[in-house]
């Protein structure tokens, strides 16, 4: 087993075991996430990134090891609003109506949450107007705020990126995790999804994100941890995203 990694980091990971349906995804995997830093993980389709997410989120239980941020139990963070979390694009049911504004506040309901009783028994509408702040400069941040009106069924697929980073961003979290939040976006899209995300690490949040995406990653991150069911190394971009390393990457598990 790898050694413990640093409890200092915003998330660390030691000696994590998953699996669905008693079929292995992740195994042993040991890793720290440097505090107010940006991360990319990368990975093969199939890898366990995605799984990796899901137990950091607390939608899916690992087998084994243990989880913290910020040298406490994750889900202390978690139930604190601490942690904000971008699914994919298919994680959302885009038929419902709902519109951009309503999709967004959603993201503040852990803080509702703590508001008072009467309060949270109101429509969202009426909700106290710090929840609609945030709501608003979200929006702002993603350049949505023209269509916050906007049913979600009627966006094109980089929107739909930028309302879930928008959701995101709403909860005011230190850490943020993105799975693939430039999967499938339209290029100017893309580049306001960076710039947002640059702005998030230089005002001290952590975000860690899931990404194919090589060049994004090259230009933007300052961490990268190369994942295939297990920790395959984690350094500088220049070293883990090297044609050598990706490519060692890719062929990992064919090797044991």
């Amino acid at each position: 087993m790898a050694n413990k990694p640093s409890d200092t980091g915003a998330i660390a990971v030691n000696g994590l075991y998953a699996a669905y349906q008693r079929h292995p995804v992740l195994s042993d995997i040991s890793v720290c996430f440097p505090r107010g830093e940006w991360t990319a993980i990368v990975g093969p389709n199939g890898a366990g990134k995605s799984t990796l997410f899901h137990v950091l989120t607390g939608s899916m239980k690992a087998l084994k090891g243990e989880v913290t941020a910020f040298g406490e139990p994750i889900a202390e963070h978690r139930r604190a609003g601490r942690i904000a979390y971008m699914a994919q694009r298919d994680a959302i049911e885009w038929d419902f109506p709902i519109s951009v504004w309503e999709t967004v506040m959603t993201g503040r309901f852990g803080h509702i949450r703590q508001d008072a009783l009467w309060r949270r028994l109101l429509p969202m509408r009426f909700a106290h107007p710090r929840h609609h702040q945030a709501v608003s400069e979200a929006l702002d941040a993603v350049d949505m705020s023209a269509l916050a009106k906007r049913p979600i069924g009627a966006l094109s697929g980089g929107q739909k990126k930028r309302v879930l980073l928008a959701r995101a961003l709403a909860q005011q979290a230190d850490t943020l995790l993105l799975d693939e939040p430039l999967a499938g976006v339209d290029p100017p899209s893309e580049q306001l999804i960076l710039d947002v995300l640059a702005k998030q690490r230089q005002a001290g949040r952590t975000v860690i994100m899931v990404t194919h995406d090589m060049p994004g990653a090259r230009r933007f991150v300052d961490h990268v941890v190369l994942i295939n069911r297990t920790v395959r190394g984690a350094g500088s971009p220049a070293e883990m995203l090297s044609d050598a390393k990706l490519a060692e990457l890719a062929v990992g598990m064919s090797s044991e």
